[in-house]
């Protein structure tokens, strides 16, 4: 029987713990309630030299930046955050490679 709290305790933790992801590129909004953790995946590929760098001019009373993780060439990089309250923020995105930007995006978080 505690086996099976065990796996039912794992299997909670396991749900509470991912991450919504934010896909939609500005002008579109990303919508998420307080305490919502999500990330942004960008693909990457170290071989290139080129990779994404967040701007941290973002409202950090809305939104909390956890820091990324790169997952490989194939997957790209996650940057993980966690939304503190209502309001809207913008995250910026700048790929780049030494001092020459190739690409920018941004999304707008709007927390509920």
């Amino acid at each position: 029987m505690k086996f099976i709290y065990t796996i039912i305790l794992f299997c909670f933790l396991l749900i509470s713990c991912t991450y919504k992801e934010a896909s939609k590129v500005a002008p579109l909004e990303n919508s998420f309630g307080i305490g919502d953790k999500f990330r942004i995946c960008l693909p990457e590929n170290h071989k290139t030299g080129y990779i994404w760098q967040i701007n941290n001019s973002f409202d950090s009373k809305i939104v909390d930046y956890y820091g990324s993780v790169f997952r490989g060439n194939e997957k790209g990089v996650d940057f993980n955050f966690k939304t503190l309250q209502k309001g809207k923020a913008t995250l910026n995105f700048a790929l780049i490679k030494y001092r020459d930007t190739a690409e920018v995006k941004q999304f707008i978080i709007d927390v509920q």
